[in-house]
């Protein structure tokens, strides 16, 4: 343990082009076929498989750091939690947009549509927002008071992720009016509602419009995350931090 300790290196921050994240795709007016039903649900299990290995290291990060409260702990558990919440809405769309893929009844779909709605809009409220209010009550909102223990490399790419969000909340209104009946069941208004053509292509592409903005900000939070274990590399190696 002591060996391992001792060779230690630090973790390369990474330089992310964030735009690629936020490409705009068209719909093309394509049907998938069968196979490409198929091959599309085993590249979503494949994801939700992956992404689902961090949310016991989080949880066990945030368990190992609760009775620690030093300045250095508060902004990991910041860091933590919000990567947590993205953690979750990657794999919760993820999960929503394969049963809308499976969904064989009419009905099934079109409830399946809906609720992926509802988690596409509800995720970037919470992860951003939509106007002062909802921004101020966001994941990202309470990532800005910690900025200036990072590095400058890390400002550039908070503003630059906040550049992208920005945008996306004030030209998309991120299906609202379906999120809003689909879980107020006003029952005539949900009806109207669901009766618009389902087009299976649309709605997955939609799905992606969050999940590939929650990988952008979720490739920012593991570059965050290296340089709170590079400090603490650099505290070992000045003898700051003891091995127990």
């Amino acid at each position: 343990m002591n060996e391992d300790l001792a060779n230690i290196q630090y973790s390369k921050v990474r330089d992310y082009k964030y735009s690629q994240w936020f490409e705009e795709t068209q719909y093309n007016g394509k049907t998938l076929s069968d196979d490409e039903r198929r091959e599309l649900v085993a590249i979503i299990d494949e994801t939700i498989a992956h992404y689902s290995k961090g949310l016991p290291l989080s949880r066990n990060l945030l368990e190992s750091i609760k009775d620690q409260h030093g300045e250095f702990h508060e902004i990991e558990r910041t860091v933590v939690s919000v990567m947590q919440f993205v953690l979750i809405t990657m794999i919760d769309s993820m999960v929503a947009s394969k049963y809308f893929i499976l969904a064989n009844g009419d009905y099934d779909r079109r409830f399946m549509r809906g609720k992926l709605m509802v988690i596409l809009n509800e995720g970037f409220k919470r992860l951003y927002g939509f106007d002062d209010k909802t921004y101020k009550k966001s994941e990202w909102d309470r990532l800005l008071p910690l900025m200036g223990h990072f590095p400058e490399v890390i400002n550039r790419q908070y503003q630059e992720l906040t550049f992208h969000l920005e945008k996306l909340a004030k030209t998309s209104s991120w299906w609202r009016d379906e999120r809003n009946l689909e879980t107020h069941m006003d029952a005539e208004k949900l009806y109207e509602s669901r009766q618009e053509e389902v087009i299976e292509s649309k709605v997955m592409m939609d799905s992606m419009k969050l999940f590939q903005t929650l990988s952008a900000v979720n490739s920012f939070l593991t570059n965050v995350h290296t340089c709170l274990f590079n400090f603490l590399v650099t505290k070992y190696r000045c003898g700051e931090i003891k091995e127990k």
